[in-house]
């Protein structure tokens, strides 16, 4: 006779209740559940990959109760210690409303509830498994809408639905209208999207039922875009607010079959989720790709039928295809292959611009003038140079395309330069500023002069003229506001006049706990920011940890600050590679909030503060640490 195993949803009753039991009194440990109890309590996401251990690993688990993270929980620790399973009561009302989940000894995915009915309401993917956070509006266990989702997990979802059929699962990943308003949207381009998404379920259903490309065994592999999020500025029509997008996103799909590609289209950031706004098409399918979404390229000045369709003109729908066709080969391919495909994409971008409508030709020689600078800076095309001046010529006498173009190709001469055999880069560098210099004078009100002058201010920082730099810094913030290069001018000023001074940084940790330099006030803290990108800061990485060892947390405090844009990259290497001290880390890398804050333009920097919360040195040097920890500590006596 087989044993008769309970069901989940009992055994997470009987937790709850054993639980609630020992967190009133801990001395009643004859009421505890085992750790074998504990651990057959089962997430309640399909897809959740976390620590199984064997039936002998389970016989020598320990579970207890610990204080994690300020708060009580019953922790079950694996037989070489390693947790497995924590569940926690959070608010002290002696009833566990957090489930915890790990892997290799990192939380991978939590079970929250938040309207403290007994019965989880939000599910959170955290660390290497991502960082997407579910709401569940009716405790059914069904996920109704995405609190936060990252770009990748969003086409991988959609890839999920689309193998699994399951219209409501690609439903909750559109946007509302309210979703869209918060992103900032208005008026007619807000009722063009909200018709737009209304189309998309239906569409997909029809699209879902009858495809056969997607089967039951395949799996997401990578996501491809064919340049990185473009920012839809506040002030243009209908945009209330900044807007980041990406088009033509595509979704690679791995199966016994072979592998194939889903075009998954537009992707708008609404808060903190990534959101698409078409239904799902095959990359060389029947479907007309030539009529997705675009955020990022014309769509009602190209379209025959008038303002407000989302329509392209008829006489660029094969050549935007095209485009896209190589933007789908590019990752892929080869570096002979990639230059045979750049000089292919040039051309139709060329042919673009001649075959666009008079009041497009603006925005398709835009992106015929950022193609060829970026592919210049991959060498991907060496005569790039050459048209970017022929286009510089084009433009004469319309100064914000002079601006765009000349801004461009001061960048693109200065990265082919720098590419050269036997370049002189020093020679090379003082003529990129002078160029920059000159440009900042010809075209002083142009939004690319805050960049130029962002690159010459830091050069003055680099070189020790901290006056000039801060002159230079303030007169950013005020000639172009309500800008990112603003924001990291005025953080730049904050941080070179930071000595003497607190330092107000706080955020959430990879983990999504809160941290902050105020709450270590007592002891010498040395604030590291850095990312897995740069090779320095990892050499760092190992001569802080020796120097935490060596004064011990009680004298010294370490708190990370990780600008990587790629979250899960960074959960990889710090789940590979522990840090024993807190990482702050928040979207958009050195564009994010924390960097800006601070000014931060170059890694690695680091800030040593003072026990009293002053900032004693602003960019101490790995070399000086051990010496100005010694002087704080009083270990150099």
């Amino acid at each position: 006779m087989s044993a008769v195993r309970p069901r989940p949803d009992s055994i997470r009753s009987s937790i709850l209740g054993l639980v609630a039991a020992v967190i009133a009194s801990p001395a009643a440990s004859a009421a505890a559940p085992t750790a074998e109890s504990a651990l057959a309590l089962k997430p309640r996401q399909k897809n959740v990959d976390y620590s199984t251990p064997t039936a002998a690993e389970a016989g020598q688990a320990t579970i207890k109760q610990e204080k994690e993270g300020g708060v009580s929980a019953l922790v079950v620790r694996g037989p070489s210690g390693e947790v497995l399973r924590a569940f926690a009561d959070t608010d002290g009302n002696r009833v566990v409303d957090r489930w915890s989940y790990y892997k290799d000894g990192l939380e991978v995915y939590r079970e929250i509830d938040s309207d403290k009915d007994t019965k989880p309401d939000e599910y959170r993917w955290l660390a290497g498994a991502g960082s997407r956070w579910g709401a569940d509006q009716n405790g059914d266990g069904v996920i109704d809408a995405w609190k936060v989702i990252s770009a990748e997990e969003a086409t991988a979802e959609v890839v999920a639905a689309i193998r699994d059929r399951d219209a409501v699962a690609f439903t909750r990943l559109l946007p509302t209208q309210d979703d869209l308003k918060a992103a900032g949207f208005e008026g007619e381009q807000l009722a063009e999207l909200v018709a737009r998404v209304a189309t998309a379920p239906a569409a997909f259903a029809a699209m879902a039922n009858k495809q056969a490309e997607v089967g039951a065994d395949a799996k997401w592999a990578s996501m491809l875009t064919p340049q990185p999020p473009g920012t839809l500025p506040a002030g243009m029509n209908g945009l209330t607010k900044d807007v980041a997008a990406y088009d033509n996103v595509v979704a690679l799909v791995e199966s016994k079959q072979g592998n194939g590609q889903v075009f998954v289209g537009s992707l708008v950031k609404c808060g903190d989720a990534w959101r698409p706004v078409d239904a799902p098409q095959f990359a060389g399918g029947s479907g007309d790709l030539g009529n997705a979404y675009s955020f990022l390229s014309p769509r009602s000045a190209a379209a025959a039928a008038g303002p407000g369709t989302g329509e392209v003109a008829e006489n660029l729908k094969p050549l935007l295809a095209k485009l896209r066709e190589i933007e789908g080969k590019m990752p892929s391919a080869d570096p002979v292959a990639r230059k045979g495909l750049a000089e292919q994409y040039i051309g139709l971008l060329e042919q673009t611009v001649a075959a666009a409508a008079d009041n497009d030709k603006k925005f398709w020689t835009n992106q015929l003038v950022e193609t060829l600078a970026a592919y210049v800076q991959e060498g991907l095309f060496p005569d790039g140079i050459a048209k970017l001046e022929a286009v510089a010529e084009a433009v004469k006498g319309d100064d914000a395309m002079s601006a765009f173009v000349a801004f461009r190709l001061i960048q693109a001469k200065y990265s082919a330069g720098m590419e050269k055999p036997g370049a002189d880069g020093e020679a090379l560098q003082k003529s990129w500023f002078e160029d920059l210099q000159s440009f900042a004078d010809t075209y002083p009100k142009a939004s690319e002069s805050a960049e130029a002058l962002l690159q010459l201010a830091f050069r003055d920082e680099f070189e020790g003229r901290d006056k000039e730099a801060i002159e230079r810094y303030r007169g950013i913030a005020e000639s172009f506001p309500d800008t990112p290069q603003s924001r990291k001018a005025a953080g730049a000023v904050r941080r070179l006049e930071s000595v003497g001074k607190p330092l107000a940084l706080a955020g959430s940790t990879l983990d999504g706990k809160p941290a902050s330099v105020a709450a270590f006030k007592g002891v010498p803290v040395l604030v590291h920011y850095w990312s897995t990108d740069c090779e320095p800061c990892k050499v760092d990485l190992a001569q802080i940890r020796e120097l935490q060892a060596k004064y011990g947390d009680k004298k010294v405090a370490v708190v990370g600050v990780a600008l990587d844009s790629d979250k899960a990259k960074l959960a990889k290497f710090l789940q590979a590679k522990p840090l024993p001290w807190p990482q702050l880390h928040e979207s958009g890398g050195l564009d994010s909030r924390l960097a800006e804050e601070f000014g931060v333009l170059a890694l690695p920097t680091m800030v040593l503060v003072g026990a009293d919360g002053n900032v004693v040195d602003r960019n101490v040097s790995i070399t000086d640490l051990e010496r100005k920890l010694d002087e704080l500590t009083g270990d150099g006596k």
